[in-house]
């Protein structure tokens, strides 16, 4: 036998055994060491059997040679070549059904779902209707549900495709009714022998009606015997019924509710609308105009290259005919270089591509490119950069890779996180990295900028410390997720349940990190008009755990100086030489008032809650006036004055070998002879305060609520109280020096600065119920957690809330408000979002018992300002109210009036 013989069995041998794939032992390398011969004659041989057709050849790096016979085998296909350019390249045309669709995994998939299952139910399918604009590949996805139901077994091999486009009788309905159902002898002048229509003809089989639109309302109503009972009447026969077991799929590029009648549209029960290119990721983009150039490739027979410049023209215009407008554009640039050029290989140049593709280039027509740019790429490197993800999604997916590791090798969550936050730096490094090489656009400095303006928001309302460098990486993190906005979106569709798990966990285990994080994503959203996903509250969340000690021992050091980053600079270096975070660091003005000191450290306490003993490091005499304000605090604090690199670390040694502050504080006045100071903490119990604008019962009656549904008594009392005191007095009142007031709940915001409220109707529409949570939850086990919160949405239902607020009867009065709310929404031509309906509802239910009660508002200021502006307005809403005046014997004053308008 002789050496080509050999290797060839050899190789046949191989690719009967290994897994199909870039393997080694596919390569020539591979197969010459096992015949003691050299790698080029090894190749030349394999070369050889390539010729022949008996070897598949793939060109990556290193060239893989596979068994052709095999090779089909083990794909399930013939092979229409023997030489591909990447193994992708190769499954390419292995692909089937739906995965011939680029898309199929990524924009398309849950389009795709739909499709199997109107194909799979039995007994002969659903009908399907495709809506979406012209170009989107409708016509594709209808053949490739007939392919699918031919390679699953669901339709018989000998069954027909058949496309019918209706535009082509849009006016002559006549002769489409005749084509579809066909006709007898003698149906009309020149029916001269039966014939079978398009519905018989596609039996067993697909039916597709393209641009169903134009399907006059007759021809609809023709069709609905047929989609009810799978029956019809040939043309000139309508005595004898015929049957036909045909699946019906139909396309529009017309909204389907204005195009197709009612009665038409209920027997369609899957209508899916498939997205325009633009709508669609980039990197399907990309893989459309790879594919594309390949064809034209394969069918030329020549390599083809393209230049940067044109590759990014084709890539940046917006085409209004879809994938269609794409692929024509791609054809129309290759016949242009087949005129211009020799027949060797096709070189696409910027000036190569149609002329209506200039008009969207408006970044090129000042630009001077140079060389570089028009520098020719092979289309197949196009394919590496298909297939590289981005940096952000990269980190995406290790996460998550990561996350679940380390659950199935049962790490704690400390080790989860600390792996995870490798992963996160080194992101954020990469990023830092690259800024280095390219200035900052101005985009990116307002993106700094305001983001910079959205920290000072979030540390100032939850007393937390962002580093400034960090909140420079932050920007970067936020410029490169807008950039992969759309990718990381469809990645988040992929993976939702995966994320809303890491999610719980990061609200269970780092709550207050969360909300910060939930914060900062939220308001850069709102700003930048970046829609964020959900796995960006994670990563941020993971970025700030680590600003925090998450544990601790009780005792916790902040670090307060004047001037920019002096605090957090201290902090950061104490912390990394400790190796643990044990520092918090405030910067501030240095004209802050001794007050706003206060009041940072009192709201530094409450989100740190809960600590034994705080460690305070001041700076430059502060020492003395803040120990005098600082008396309501709920823990024992330690001052220090004239703060120091050095005496931070000594405090750090302190708290990590577990030393009580009073310990500490004589530490420090022996070693370095500085001022101190000991406050023993007033201890106060956690409360939440009910209030309510029309009188104390309805805030105790709020109050009954919230403690029915605890499953068990707390260490946090729930206290009714009176609103018109906390209106007066706001944190001077009484209750605040008695306890730690942590929530306001009731029907009317107090405006109390520094204490979170929630309006009673938001808990009734059940958007706050994870606010109230983040203060009941601390107290309260998991099983518990999820307890309460059940409760809460029984108890918070708005009959539930309306029987117990009012000596109403609960469903005589919320249809009263119901039809005054339909009234308004009428008149003002305004359809009132659910939240506001809610919150109206409860608001009117207890305006109505205040007004029989007598205690309506007479008065407010601007009242009269008001109704000149507004007179009609207010008539309306009054002759909205006037049943219910009739009903209960009351009468709406005008600031109540006033008040509803700008509720609305």
């Amino acid at each position: 036998m002789d050496i080509k013989t050999s290797l060839a069995k050899e190789l046949k041998k191989r690719c009967t055994t290994l897994k199909i794939g870039e393997d080694e032992r596919f390569s020539a390398a591979s197969l010459a060491n096992a015949f003691q011969i050299s790698r080029n004659t090894a190749s030349q041989y394999l070369n050889e059997l390539v010729k022949k057709g008996n070897v598949v050849k793939i060109n990556s790096r290193p060239v893989y040679f596979f068994h052709r016979q095999v090779l089909e085998e083990k794909l399930d296909t013939t092979l229409e070549n023997s030489v591909y350019e990447s193994m992708e390249d190769l499954m390419r045309t292995t692909k089937r059904d739906f995965e011939k669709m680029i898309g199929y995994n990524g924009s398309l998939r849950a389009l795709i779902s739909h499709c199997q299952a109107a194909v799979t139910y039995p007994d002969h399918g659903l009908p399907i209707l495709i809506y979406g604009p012209t170009g989107t590949g409708k016509s594709m996805l209808a053949h490739l549900m007939y392919e699918y139901g031919i390679h699953q077994g669901i339709l018989d091999k000998k069954s027909k495709f058949i496309a019918l486009n209706c535009s082509e009788y849009a006016n002559n309905p006549e002769l489409l009714t005749d084509n579809l159902f066909g006709h007898v002898k003698g149906a009309y002048t020149g029916a001269e022998n039966e014939q079978a229509g398009l519905i018989q003809l596609a039996d067993q089989g697909v039916l597709f009606l393209d641009e169903v639109h134009c399907l006059k309302a007759e021809c609809q109503e023709k069709l609905f015997q047929f989609m009810d009972k799978g029956i019809y009447h040939k043309v000139g026969d309508n005595e004898n019924w015929y049957r036909s077991s045909c699946r019906l799929i139909f396309a529009t590029t017309e909204d389907p509710q204005q195009a197709l009648l009612k009665t038409m549209l209920r027997r369609i029960p899957i209508v899916i609308s498939i997205p325009s290119l633009q709508q669609r990721p980039q990197v399907e983009k990309i893989e459309l105009i790879y594919t594309m150039l390949m064809m034209e490739r394969n069918h030329l027979k020549q390599d083809v290259y393209i230049s940067n410049l044109a590759y990014q023209a084709l890539l940046d215009h917006e085409y209004r005919g879809n994938i269609g407008e794409l692929q024509n554009a791609i054809r129309a640039t290759v016949a242009n270089v087949l005129v211009h050029q020799g027949q060797n290989a096709l070189r696409i140049r910027l000036l190569d591509l149609p002329e209506y593709l200039f008009e969207s280039m408006n970044t090129l027509q000042t630009k001077n490119y140079d060389q570089e740019d028009e520098a020719m790429i092979p289309i197949t490197d196009l394919n590496k950069d298909r297939k590289s993800k981005t940096p952000l999604l990269q980190l995406y997916d290790r996460l998550l890779e990561t996350y679940h590791t380390c659950q199935s090798e049962g790490e704690d969550y400390h080790q989860i996180i600390t792996r995870c936050k490798y992963l996160i730096q080194n992101f954020f490094d990469l990023l830092f990295f690259r800024q280095k090489y390219r200035s900052i656009s101005s985009n990116e400095d307002y993106l700094l900028k305001m983001l910079d303006k959205i920290c000072s928001i979030v540390m100032n309302r939850y007393s937390f410390t962002v580093p400034n460098n960090q909140i420079k990486i932050y920007s970067k993190a936020f410029v490169e997720y807008s950039k992969n906005a759309t990718d990381a979106m469809l990645w988040q569709s992929f993976h939702s349940q995966e994320v809303q798990a890491i999610q719980s966990v990061m609200q269970e285990q780092y709550a207050r990190d969360y909300s910060v994080a939930s914060e900062i994503v939220d308001n850069a959203s709102l700003n930048l008009d970046i829609k964020m996903d959900d796995f960006m509250r994670v990563i941020m969340t993971l970025a700030l755990i680590d600003t925090e000690k998450e544990e601790n021992n009780g005792r916790v050091g902040l670090i307060l100086c004047h001037g920019y980053s002096t605090a957090s600079s201290i902090a950061d270096t104490a912390n990394h030489l400790l190796g643990e975070h044990i520092f918090d660091g405030i910067d501030m003005e240095l004209k802050i008032s001794i007050d706003k000191i206060v009041q940072l450290v009192e709201d530094y306490l409450k989100r740190k809650s809960p600590i034994q003993e705080l460690i305070l490091l001041v700076d430059m005499g502060s020492l003395e006036a803040i120990y005098k304000k600082i008396h309501l605090s709920n823990c024992n604090i330690g001052l220090i004055n004239y703060v120091s690199t050095a005496t931070a670390l000594e405090v750090g040694h302190a708290i990590q070998h577990g030393k009580v502050v009073q310990e500490i504080l004589r530490d420090v006045k022996n070693s370095f002879y500085l001022s101190t100071h000991f406050i023993e903490g007033v201890r106060k119990e956690d409360a939440i305060l009910t209030l309510c604008a029309t009188g104390f019962g309805v805030a105790k009656k709020i109050s009954e609520l919230l403690k029915s549904a605890l499953p068990k008594p707390v260490a946090m009392d729930i206290i009714p109280y009176d609103y018109q005191s906390i209106l007066d007095h706001g944190k001077e009142d009484a209750i605040f020096s008695q306890y730690n007031i942590r929530l306001i709940v009731g029907t009317l915001d107090p405006c109390v600065e520094g204490v979170e409220y929630l309006s009673l109707e938001s808990l009734v529409a059940s958007d706050s119920i994870q606010a109230l949570m983040k203060h009941v939850s601390p107290y309260l086990n998991a099983k518990e957690q999820n307890l309460f919160e059940q409760n809460i949405m029984k108890n918070f239902t708005l009959s539930n809330i309306v029987n117990h607020l009012t000596i109403l009867n609960a469903e005589k009065v919320i249809d009263d408000v119901e039809d005054f709310v339909a009234q308004v929404e009428r008149a003002l031509h305004k359809t009132i979002d659910a939240t506001v309906r809610m919150g109206l509802y409860v608001h009117i239910s207890c305006l109505i018992e205040r007004l029989m009660l007598r205690q309506g508002i007479e008065n407010v200021e601007g009242i009269q300002e008001f109704k000149a502006k507004n007179k009609e307005r207010m008539d309306i809403v009054r002759q909205a109210f006037s049943g219910i005046e009739m009903h209960y014997s009351v009468e709406i004053p005008d600031p109540e009036i006033m008040y509803i308008l700008n509720y609305l």
